[in-house]
């Protein structure tokens, strides 16, 4: 597929724009972790006080595992960051569109926690995911059916 800087471009800005009143969820709201392992320790002291625009492929990628640890406002917040970083890339092996990918898959035990991270997501930013999808399975990375059900549903005609 021809890659469209265009079309990028404006995927880029409706990302911003859907997140951008989206606010920091506060420097003690930022991993859960009942165990305070060192590891969620390190991640939260990562992002702590951060902004979620300015970072490049290459920090979001050695730490992707905390779209995993991260709150429901965390994984808001900090998404579209992870989102376009994963854009800049080309590769078929880039780690950050799976790693963002998984948290949108429809699995079924973790229906509830899905449901109460999306709670929080407004109909513009639910449909800048979609997009963001559409856009990587365009470049033959991922697919849509994997998207979990409601969201597809909500803005795709699949």
């Amino acid at each position: 597929m021809a890659i469209h800087n265009d079309e990028l471009t404006e995927l880029r800005k409706a990302i911003a724009e859907a997140f951008a009143a989206v606010p920091y969820p506060g420097d003690d709201d930022l991993i859960r972790c009942p165990y305070d392992c060192a590891e969620c320790r390190r991640i939260a002291g990562y992002f702590k006080g951060k902004n979620w625009l300015g970072h490049d492929a290459a920090e979001w990628r050695e730490r992707h595992l905390a779209l995993t640890l991260f709150t429901p406002k965390a994984f808001q917040y900090f998404l579209p960051g992870f989102m376009l970083a994963s854009l800049a890339s080309r590769d078929h092996d880039e780690i950050l569109p799976d790693a963002i990918r998984f948290h949108f898959e429809y699995v079924l035990e973790f229906r509830k926690y899905f449901d109460v991270r999306m709670a929080a997501f407004s109909p513009a930013q639910r449909r800048v995911v979609v997009d963001y999808f559409t856009w990587m399975e365009n470049l033959g990375i991922g697919a849509l059916e994997d998207m979990s059900g409601s969201l597809r549903k909500e803005f795709t005609h699949a």
